[in-house]
This record gives C-alpha cells, sequence and structure tokens, in this order.
C-alpha cells in the first residue's frame, strides 16, 4: 500500500507541474493546441517506455483488453484533458485544478457501487474534507464584478474544469479495474495515450496546423514539456490504481491543488492572484489528505 501512496503522490506532483505550465503556455496557444500538444509529447514518453519495457504484453494484448483500452483513451484525452486545459486557460491553474476535488468524491461513489470497495472510516471523513475546499476557490468575492463577459468566461472556465474532474474520475474507476484484473499499468497508460493522441490529431489537425505557423515556439515548447510532466503523471496514477483500491488512490492524489498552489505562487506571481480563500481552500484539502493516507496504511 506504501508504494500506492508513493506513486500517487508523483502523480499529483505531476500533474500539479504541467497544469502550471499549460497555463505559461495558453498565454500564446489556444487551449485544443495546447491539448493535442501536451498529449502528443506524452505518447512518446510513456508509449515509447511501454514499448521499450513491455513489448511481449503489447503484442499478447486481448480484444477485451484493447477495448478497455480505447475507452480509457477517448475518456482521459479528447474529453478530460482537453475540457480541463480550456477552464484553465479561462480561469487559471489555481482555481481551475481545485476542480479536481469533485474526482475523490466521484470516484468514491463509482469505487463503492461498481468496484465494491470498502473504505475505511478515515478515508470516509477525508474524502468530504477535500472537496470542501473546493467551495472556498469558487464562492464569489467582494467586490468581483458580478456582470460583463468576464463573468461568464469565468464560470464557464470553471464548468470546463468541473467537468474534466468528472470524467477523469469515471475513468479513473475504469482504470482500477483495467489495470488491477485485465493489462498491465504501463502498457494501458501508454496505449491510452496513444489511443487519445490519434483521435485529438483527427479532430484538430486542421486548426492546429493553421495556428502553429504563427505561434511562438517557445510556447508550444512549454505545452510540450507540460505533457511530459503529465504523461508521467498518467504512468503513475495506472500504477497506483494496480495497487490500491481507486478509494484511495484518488483522494490521496487529488492534493494537486495543493502543490499547484504553491507553483502557481512561485513562478506565476504575475499572471495569478491567490487570494485567502484560494490558499485556505487549498490547505484544507491535504487535513482530508492525510485522513486518507492514515486510513490506507494504518
Amino acid at each position: 500500500m506504501a508504494v500506492a501512496v508513493a506513486f500517487a503522490f508523483l502523480a499529483a506532483c505531476g500533474f500539479a507541474s504541467g497544469n502550471v505550465l499549460v497555463r505559461v503556455g495558453t498565454q500564446k496557444v489556444p487551449a485544443p493546441t495546447a491539448a493535442l500538444l501536451t498529449v502528443l509529447s506524452g505518447v512518446v514518453l510513456v508509449g515509447g517506455l511501454a514499448l521499450i519495457l513491455n513489448l511481449e504484453d503489447i503484442k499478447s494484448l486481448s480484444l477485451e483488453s484493447i477495448g478497455w483500452i480505447v475507452l480509457l483513451g477517448i475518456m482521459g484525452y479528447p474529453m478530460a484533458r482537453l475540457l480541463l486545459v480550456s477552464g484553465i486557460s479561462m480561469v487559471g491553474a489555481s482555481r481551475a485544478v481545485p476542480m479536481s476535488g469533485i474526482q475523490p468524491v466521484i470516484a468514491f461513489t463509482l469505487g463503492v457501487i461498481l468496484l465494491d470497495e470498502r473504505p475505511n472510516l478515515l478515508i470516509i471523513l477525508g474524502t468530504p474534507i477535500i472537496v470542501s475546499g473546493l467551495f472556498l476557490v469558487v464562492m464569489p468575492r467582494r467586490g468581483a464584478s458580478s456582470a460583463g463577459q468576464v463573468v461568464q468566461i469565468r464560470r464557464l472556465g470553471y464548468l470546463l474544469a468541473l467537468g474534466g474532474a468528472a470524467t477523469f474520475a469515471t475513468r479513473d474507476v475504469i482504470s482500477r479495474h483495467v489495470v488491477s484484473t485485465i493489462s498491465d499499468p504501463l502498457v494501458t497508460s501508454g496505449l491510452a495515450l496513444a489511443v487519445g493522441g490519434a483521435i485529438l490529431t483527427v479532430l484538430l489537425h486542421r486548426q492546429v496546423i493553421r495556428s502553429i505557423r504563427t505561434l511562438p515556439r517557445n510556447y508550444l515548447l512549454i505545452c510540450a514539456l507540460a505533457g511530459l510532466f503529465q504523461g508521467l503523471a498518467v504512468a503513475s496514477l495506472f500504477q497506483a490504481l494496480s495497487r490500491a483500491p481507486v478509494t484511495v488512490v484518488s483522494p490521496i492524489y487529488a492534493c494537486t491543488p495543493v502543490i499547484t498552489l504553491i507553483l502557481a505562487h512561485t513562478f506565476l506571481r504575475r499572471m495569478e492572484t491567490i487570494d485567502f480563500l484560494v490558499v485556505a481552500g487549498t490547505m484544507l484539502s491535504v487535513v482530508g489528505v492525510i485522513l486518507v493516507i492514515f486510513g490506507a496504511t494504518g
């Protein structure tokens, strides 16, 4: 279980680093182009590792395994990744990423209903504490404009990020079933990224080709670097899910907003304003994560 906890935290660090880089990259790069670049760079890294280390497992995949991997690829990348990147570009990493606080609730519910998991008391207590920080992050601020296009954009950004988080949570529950009983975690993560990259390429290639010619190369490279971090995070997450129930893994890597907040405060001071409610809401999730860890390893 301790190894699963370590992989879950590694996944949180990878997702947080990637999210902050996405925020920087999407200053100049449209969200669809950024999403495609992040997925393709992840394919090169994780897919390459899967080919080198687990080629025999790839060759022996059953039709059932391939079907599950295709489903994971569709949910994780044309859907969830694009939604999250769009949300980050609209409201910023420090506000969009805490929407992932909803993931443990969805994962918790689906894990109990579909996978017959039975979390202990500490996990049951810790999960809603993590999520409660979400409301502090998104609650209206005094002095904020209550009308106009900016408010509408912020609302849409929150909704997109929330939709991405919900889709990721559902994917995690399916992933737990796949990587624990059907397919190797590295193979599953690499091929799911490849499926998502192929679908995004088909959907977005014309738009990306038109825009990429005029975009600054350094911002394109930042988006590609974000994909490397997120690719490693996906691989780590699937390793964690192969070793522990989703009701344990999902709340732990839900500390992604905490790490994102620290990185955003360090590197994005000129781009994002981080107020007391954002800090309080994010740090509240630490308490929940600690409870879940004690519940998982106790």
